[in-house]
């Protein structure tokens, strides 16, 4: 069982003063609830809490608890049936939901969902181009942040089938990096990993959350993973609640 430090080994992930936490965004749910067409229960109900910048999250639970369907609420993919959530002070029933989902927001996923005919610097460049950013700019913000997560210069051209599933979870997040958004939304993002990569990911995280001010949000059912978030919530039948500590789940 690993113990991720307060200081990690990722050191050249870049970090910026602690003032751009002053313009980092929150999400806050107001009691929501979720129920599916059909459904005898609710997926997720009355789920009050907030998530602040520099802070990593977990949020642990058994399957069917309700994690999947309030990641993606908190995503904007679905709205809450009942209830509010409020990105910086709005709700989200009043922003547009596309744009939200381009710039405020992000998702790493377990499976890492990179493109397989783009080279790891292609898909980093992706997002960037998509919101206008000339390809040439975004070739060079691309490396920074390949660099800024532990991918050497050699590999920039090699297509994703040619890395190590660690290797390509750090450039998915370099790739959320790229869209410019403050939220990180992982689902189960070390679940195809080892140890040794798990504590990779979770250092990159944790120093994405705790120096440079993102609210990274990480839905695990790992115990050690969940053990070093700052901040644990464990779903049970859609009730969402924070614990202190886990021993299992």
């Amino acid at each position: 069982m690993w113990r991720l430090k307060s200081k990690t080994n990722n050191d050249n992930l870049n970090t910026d003063s602690g003032k751009e936490y002053l313009t980092m965004s929150t999400l806050e749910l107001n009691d929501i609830s979720y129920k599916y067409n059909n459904a005898q229960t609710r997926a997720v109900s009355n789920a009050a809490c907030k998530f602040e910048p520099g802070h990593l999250y977990a949020i642990v639970g058994p399957s069917g608890s309700g994690k999947s369907t309030l990641l993606s609420m908190l995503a904007g993919l679905d709205l809450p049936t009942d209830g509010e959530i409020h990105y910086d002070g709005e709700s989200l029933t009043k922003l547009d939901l596309d744009r939200y989902r381009r710039e405020s927001v992000t998702m790493i996923f377990q499976q890492f969902q990179l493109f397989p005919l783009f080279t790891i610097t292609e898909n980093v460049c992706f997002p960037m181009e998509l919101q206008g950013v000339q390809p040439r700019d975004a070739k060079v913000k691309a490396e920074k942040l390949l660099e800024s997560v532990g991918i050497t210069k050699e590999q920039f051209k090699r297509f994703p089938s040619k890395l190590s599933g660690g290797e390509q979870q750090r450039v998915a997040i370099a790739r959320s990096l790229a869209t410019g958004a403050k939220i990180l939304l992982a689902d189960e993002p070390t679940g195809n990993l080892d140890v040794a990569n798990t504590e990779k990911i979770m250092a990159i995280l944790s120093k994405l959350a705790r120096d440079k001010g993102y609210c990274v949000i990480v839905v695990t059912h790992d115990m050690d993973v969940a053990n070093a978030a700052d901040i644990v919530y464990q779903m049970r039948d859609g009730q969402l609640k924070e614990v202190s500590r886990l021993a299992g789940v």
